[in-house]
Parts: structure tokens; sequence; C-alpha cells
């Protein structure tokens, strides 16, 4: 079997993967990136809509080849078709091209120095001595570190003998981009409620005047019947509408695994659980903990030093950041998956009659949802429609709430 070599290699060349590669090449270290497809961005799972502060915090241009759109608002809608709006007067968020938003980042990575590697999949992994090696079909490669961004599926993390994620927190996926359809190009809609899509929402991501990226998350194992039954609601059953792609994939909603780091080894985006548990999106969260990730590597390597106690700085600096976030968003999506259709109708009417969305307006962050979510909890007239649920939390949550 031929054996590679690298100071810091990276397994999985979408965001998060590419990002720690850029990061750890940008400081001097020698990274190769393991892809097992054959082409950066494809398969593509991700509905593609990135705040465009957030796109900044992972440092890509704003404006580029691979954005389709702009939105500035959302509108949400209850079980029983209640709404309301949350909006800037100014674009808020760009819906890319994940395919072309990989290569992006996959020409960023390559500028720093990195070196990818496509068809590489990885089968395991090896430790000897100082070093950890990935084992693939017909190639080995060894390196001092290896940051693992394969994804929810990641076979490193139980190698190593981590916490994989909770296989009941990941739900499956699909979307459909449809051409000939009314949308408002610069809103996404949000539509809630368990009979809609239990376990998460459904969404309408504008792509443009008339094509929109339809699609839901949902518990059950047939989302695609979901999926048909909601796009048939919502466009209306006499509509023949031109479906241009489909994509299918899965959605992580249950935080952070617990340790994403060991010997050799640091974990990021979708295989440690770095995504957002209310809505689901991974790429800027994940993206900035990536950075972390390469930027502890590279220093790493520069001392010499690949243990567990170093390499766990990368845990204590995401956590630092991030670590308050993912905590307040995973109670909020246990409470959210606790509610019957019922109470969201009656959740939706209290907010649009004490004017929440207007606080959600002025104050809302599509990646850092900590801040306006306390001060919507701490509403007395959301409070006073949660007694049940509020009762039954158990006191971990009680504390993560406090």
């Amino acid at each position: 079997m031929k054996i590679d070599e690298a100071e810091i290699l990276v397994v999985g060349a979408g965001p998060a993967g590419l990002i720690g590669a850029r990061a750890a090449a940008r400081r001097g270290a020698e990274v190769t990136v393991l892809e097992e497809h054959s082409e950066i961005g494809l398969p593509c799972h991700c509905a593609g809509l990135l705040s465009l502060n957030g796109v900044r915090d992972i440092g890509v241009p704003q404006e580029g080849s691979f954005v389709q759109n702009m939105v500035r608002g959302a509108r949400f809608f209850s079980p029983s078709g209640l709404s309301f709006t949350v909006e800037k007067d100014e674009a808020i968020a760009c819906v890319v091209d994940r395919s072309l938003f990989d290569r992006f980042l996959a020409r960023q990575a390559t500028q720093a120095g990195a070196r990818i590697r496509l068809t590489s999949k990885v089968r395991g992994i090896k430790r000897a001595k100082e070093e950890i090696a990935a084992l693939g079909e017909q190639e080995s490669t060894r390196a001092k570190i290896l940051i693992d961004a394969e994804g929810a599926s990641s076979r490193i993390v139980k190698a190593a003998g981590l916490e994989p994620l909770d296989p009941s927190c990941i739900l499956p996926g699909l979307q459909f981009d449809l051409r000939d359809v009314d949308v408002d190009s610069d809103y996404v809609e949000i539509h809630v409620g368990r009979g809609v899509a239990p376990g998460l929402f459904a969404w309408v991501i504008p792509l443009g005047e008339d094509s929109a990226r339809v699609g839901l998350a949902c518990k059950g194992p047939k989302p695609k019947n979901t999926l048909d039954r909601f796009v048939e609601n919502r466009f209306g059953y006499e509509n023949h509408l031109e479906r241009i792609a489909t994509r299918s994939g899965r959605v992580i909603t249950c935080g952070p695994i617990e340790k994403t780091f060991a010997d050799n080894l640091l974990v990021v985006g979708d295989a440690a659980g770095q995504v957002k548990p209310i809505t689901g999106g991974g790429v800027i969260l994940g993206g900035i903990c990536a950075s972390i990730a390469g930027e502890v590597a590279a220093e790493a390597v520069e001392e010499g030093d690949y243990s567990g106690v170093l390499l766990g700085r990368y845990e204590s600096l995401w956590k630092e950041r991030l670590g308050k976030e993912f905590r307040m968003t995973l109670l909020g999506r246990r409470t959210l998956n606790r509610l019957s259709d019922k109470v969201i109708d009656r959740l939706f009417k209290v907010i649009i009659e004490e004017n929440l969305p207007d606080l959600l307006s002025g104050q809302g962050d599509i990646d850092f949802q900590t801040g306006v979510l306390r001060k919507v909890l701490k509403r007395k007239e959301i409070l006073r429609i949660l007694p049940s649920f509020l009762g039954a939390l158990s006191p971990l949550e009680k504390r993560t709430e406090e």
C-alpha cells in the first residue's frame, strides 16, 4: 500500500474541512485534504441560505459567482396559517449554490498552500507513536494531526473512541429546486408544526422571481411523502411545477458531541455536531469552529506537541465563543419539539399581538440567536402559554435556561 505524509490531514472537503485546511495552511503548515468524491461540492446536501455577517465571519466575500439571490427577511407560518414577518431594510442573507461555494473555499485553501486529493475515501484510522494515519483502499496518509470533517456519518469519531452524534437527532431532509412558482424573492418562508414537518420545519427559499428551493427535514422514514404534500398545499394541486433539482441530506439537531478532540485528532463541523439545533444550519458556526481548529493544529505543529493537552485548546476556544449559543438553541429546539400544533398557534397569536416581530427584526441574528431568544422567553405573555412544558423541564434543562 502506498503511504503519503502530511503535517496536518483533513478528512472531508466540505466547508468545515476546507476552512480548517485554509486556516492551517495560512499559518505555514503542510496540509492535505482527502475528499471521497470525485468533485468538490457534489453531492450537495444543503439549503444554501447563509447570513451575510456569517459569510464575512468565515472569510468569504459577500458577493460572488456562487450567490444566487439576496433576501432581507423571513415569513413564519403556523399550523393554522397565522403568519408574521421578520425583516430588515437591506439584505441580511444570501442564497448560494453550494457546489460553487465549496469550490470557492477549495480555491482559497489551495491558494494558501493546502493540497486536495479527490476520490480518496477513508476507511479507518491507525495510531503509531506520535502519528495518526488515515487508511484508504490503496493508499494511507500519515500525519501529526488529523482534522475530522467527514460530516454526520463520521467513522473517525467512533474509531477514536469519542461519543458520536445521537442518531435520534439526525433527521432525513429533502428539497426540490422548483421553477414557475409564485414567491417573493426578498423573503424566505418557514412553515412549522407537527403536521408540516415534525422535528424541524419546511422552508421555501427564493432563488429568483419565479424559482425556489423548497424542502423540509422531519422525523420519520419518508420525507418525500411529507414534502410532496407540503408542495401541493403551498403551491396548489392544479399547478404543474418544473423540478430543476432534487437533493437529500441529513439535518443535525442535537448540538455538539461531548468531546471534540483527542491525541492527534480534532473534530469539526457536522461530525462534531457544530450545527444550530433550532434551524439545522451548520456552515457558519461549523466554519468558525473549523477555523479555530486549523489555527490550533498549526500551533501544535509549530510546538511539536500533538497531545490532547494542547489540542484541547481548540475545544476551550470554540466553547468560549459559541458554547452558550449551542446550549440555549438546543434548549429552544427541545422546547419546540414538545409543543403541539395548538400551542404553536397560540404562540404565534401572542407574538403577533405583542408586536414581537418588531423585536425580532431589530435585534434578531440568523447565526447568533441566544440574545433575542432570551428576551422573547422573558415576556410574560410567552411564559403564560407554556406552563406545562416549563414544569416538565429536567433539572439540567432548567440550569441551562438559567
